[in-house]
C-alpha cells in the first residue's frame, strides 16, 4: 500500500479533513465488519484525503491520493455518512472511496442513494394511494348525493314534461334533478341522458347509475338505480315518484354510469 506523508503535501490535503471535533465522534459510532466489500479506490481529486485514527484523541494519521487502493476491513455509520476501516483502526470517509464488492463496483454512497430512492418511491406510492382514495371517496359521495336527492322526491306526482322538484316531475326530470345535485348536468329527455356516461349492462349496474328502457337512441323511460335490484322512478301519469324493483315484467334495457 502506497502512502504519502503529510510533509510532502503542499495543497489539497485539507479537503478531505472533517475536523478534530467531528473525528472525535467516530470513536462512539457503531462499527460492523464488511463481508462483501474488500477493496476501495480513492476518488478524491483536488489533492489527498485524510486517514483518521479511532483513538480517544482522534487525529490525522496519513493521507491517500486519488486512485490509491486500500483494503477494507469494516465500516461504521456516523451522522448519516459511511466510514470505512482500512486496517489498524484507520478510517476514511466513504464518500471518497469507490468500493468493490465481490467484483461489482459500487460507490460507498450507493446504500444512501438506494435509501433515498426507496423513500422517494414510498412517498410517490403514498401520494398515489391518497389520490385514489380521494377520488373514490368523491365518487361515493356524489352517488349518495344523487340517491338522496331522488329519494327526497318520493311522493311527488308525475307530470308530463315536469322538471320542478317538489311540484311535478317526469322520469327524465327526476334523474336530471338528482344528477344535478351531484354536480352532473344532463338534458331533460331520455336520449340526451344516454350520453351522460359509460354504458353498462343491466347485470353490472351500480348504485347511482341511470337505468334505461328501450333501444339506445330511442329510449322511452329512465330511472336512478339505488342498489339491491331497486331504482327510483317517476313512473307515469296518475302515479308519483317511488322506489321500484327490477323484474322480468318490466326489465330495463341497459344502464349508464354517470357518477
Amino acid at each position: 500500500m502506497t502512502t504519502i506523508s503529510k510533509r510532502n503535501l503542499v495543497k489539497g490535503v485539507t479537503a478531505g479533513v472533517i475536523g478534530i471535533a467531528g473525528a472525535t465522534l467516530l470513536s462512539v459510532a457503531t462499527t460492523s465488519d464488511v463481508q462483501a466489500a474488500t477493496t476501495g479506490t480513492v476518488t478524491y481529486e483536488p489533492g489527498a484525503t485524510t486517514v483518521w485514527n479511532n483513538s480517544d484523541t482522534p487525529s490525522p494519521i496519513r493521507y491517500l491520493v486519488k486512485d490509491q487502493t486500500v483494503n477494507i476491513e469494516g465500516q461504521k455509520q456516523h451522522a448519516g455518512e459511511t466510514w470505512y476501516n482500512i486496517g489498524n483502526d484507520e478510517w476514511v470517509p466513504g464518500k471518497y472511496l469507490n468500493v468493490t464488492e465481490d467484483g461489482n463496483t459500487a460507490q460507498a454512497q450507493a446504500s444512501q442513494a438506494q435509501q433515498a430512492a426507496a423513500q422517494t418511491q414510498t412517498a410517490a406510492t403514498t401520494t398515489a394511494t391518497v389520490a385514489a382514495t380521494t377520488a373514490t371517496t368523491s365518487s361515493t359521495g356524489a352517488v349518495q348525493t344523487a340517491i338522496n336527492a331522488a329519494k327526497s322526491q318520493i311522493g311527488v306526482p308525475y307530470v308530463w314534461g315536469g322538471a320542478t322538484p317538489g311540484v311535478g316531475l317526469d322520469c327524465s326530470g327526476l334523474t336530471q334533478y338528482a344528477l344535478a345535485q351531484a354536480g352532473v348536468q344532463v338534458g331533460h329527455n331520455t336520449v340526451a341522458q344516454e350520453s351522460a356516461g359509460q354504458k353498462v349492462a343491466v347485470n353490472q349496474l351500480q348504485a347511482g347509475d341511470l337505468v334505461f328502457w328501450g333501444s339506445a337512441g330511442a329510449t322511452y323511460h329512465v330511472a336512478l338505480y339505488i342498489g339491491n335490484n331497486q331504482y327510483i322512478a317517476a313512473p307515469q301519469p296518475g302515479q308519483s315518484v317511488e322506489v321500484e324493483s327490477i323484474s322480468s315484467y318490466f326489465m330495463p334495457s341497459f344502464g349508464v354510469r354517470a357518477l
